[in-house]
């Protein structure tokens, strides 16, 4: 874990503000600072993985903090019927632990949160994430509980009112990638569009720290 101290009560508004929904002209990945040496944005105790539980897509339980501890961990909210976002960033995931050695992908996890489990089931949410990546991890839960995991994290979800969640409709959401430590605390944001090499050069820093 590093140990430069970093106000959280500043980060969290802004975490808040540049998140942005999947719909619409995403935004421009933000520059790094001068002095950082990571491609995402710093926002170490900013958060905390909550204490939720979550099914997997093989059916048994997984508690987002419990079962993420000792591990580097990216997680992501979006759902399988995003038109852009939520593929690309999946994509872009899966090439940066590509770029990994065995020993890195063994310590460092992506773990992938669907906001919409009414329409994302597990069969379809395994099938989704195998195709960018079998080691991910998928989950799924109530939308309260989703919903409230997310917020504890900066992430907004927008659903459309129930008697319009029929066909083919949206949800927004946070369309950001955090990054939690080992002991479960925040360390890094990657917005939408980060590339792949600069998300491995991030963990390859992060793991050497942990190390």
């Amino acid at each position: 874990m590093r140990t430069t101290p970093l106000y959280a009560g500043g980060l969290v508004p802004l975490v808040l503000a540049a998140l942005a929904a999947c719909s619409g002209q995403p935004q421009q990945p933000a520059q790094p600072e001068e002095d950082s040496p990571y491609n995402g944005s710093d926002i170490e105790g900013a958060f905390t993985l909550p204490d939720t539980d979550f099914t997997t897509t093989e059916g048994e339980n997984y508690n987002l903090r419990e079962d993420s501890s000792g591990t580097t961990t990216a997680v992501f909210f979006g759902f399988t019927n995003c038109p852009d976002i939520c593929p690309t960033t999946m994509a872009d995931l899966g090439q940066a632990v590509d770029q990994l050695d065995e020993d890195q992908r063994e310590r460092f996890g992506v773990v992938f949160v669907t906001a919409d489990p009414e329409r994302d089931d597990r069969e379809l949410i395994d099938r989704w994430l195998g195709s960018f990546d079998p080691s991910f991890t998928g989950l799924r839960g109530p939308l309260d509980r989703t919903d409230d995991a997310a917020e504890s994290m900066g992430i907004s979800i927008d659903r459309p009112e129930p008697e319009e969640r029929s066909g083919d409709y949206n949800v927004g959401h946070g369309s950001q990638v955090l990054v939690f430590s080992p002991e479960g605390e925040s360390e890094l944001m990657w917005d939408y569009g980060t590339e792949p090499a600069a998300m491995a050069e991030d963990v390859t820093a992060l793991l050497a720290e942990d190390a």
